[in-house]
């Protein structure tokens, strides 16, 4: 089935397969394999060319506009097929990273976190209620993959101003939906243990060069 896949970002994905020269950020996550992954697997140029201004900020939420939506059709289509172990997590993920990046900087994102925690539940509603919905498209799977990148990028770029406890959690439910997508896009039902860091993930600094 990871043949069928024609996108490399989906396709290195389910493949847990790493470019050959892994990026700093990947070594750091090394306690969170589907993270590492992902984090081996972004292009060196979008690393070299992150910055903090709003235009890049604007760009990059875009992205991550898009993961979220995609996000929330997973879920949807995990309602339809009756797996409902992953949704609670999975809304928890979602609310979280509207939150951490809300549209505008300054904007309030409890909004944020209250707007997408109801797309969420109507989606979910619409498919217990209908007892369907489509599974996702192979480029809404790579727009999940490129706001998770963003996601990491921006998660180590402010470790110094997020607390450790904080920062530990996010990329333990990150880690747990990630390894979620994976085990659902394949097909193939196994269990799934959440990864709980046991000790600090991105602390003492990062680099990408």
């Amino acid at each position: 089935m990871v043949a069928e896949f024609e996108k490399a970002r989906v396709r290195d994905f389910m493949r847990d397969h790493e470019r050959p020269r892994r990026s700093p950020l990947s070594e750091k996550l090394r306690i969170c394999p589907t993270l590492a992954c992902i984090a081996g697997n972004i292009p060196g140029r979008k690393l070299s060319k992150w910055t903090l201004s709003d235009e890049h900020y604007q760009a990059q939420f875009k992205e991550i506009r898009f993961c979220l939506h995609g996000l929330i059709g997973h879920g949807a289509h995990l309602a339809a097929c009756g797996s409902e172990e992953q949704i609670p997590a999975l809304r928890d993920f979602i609310c979280h990273l509207a939150a951490f990046w809300p549209e505008d900087p300054d904007a309030d994102p409890v909004e944020a976190e209250k707007r997408y925690g109801a797309l969420f539940d109507k989606e979910v509603s619409d498919a217990r209620s209908y007892g369907s919905a489509p599974e996702l498209s192979e480029s809404r799977k790579e727009n999940i993959l490129i706001g998770l990148e963003d996601y990491l990028i921006d998660m180590a770029g402010q470790f110094q101003k997020i607390d450790q406890e904080a920062l530990d959690s996010g990329l333990a439910a990150c880690e747990s939906v990630a390894a979620g997508l994976r085990q659902a896009w394949s097909g193939v039902q196994q269990d799934q243990t959440p990864v709980q860091p046991s000790g600090p993930v991105l602390g003492g600094g990062m680099s990408f060069g």
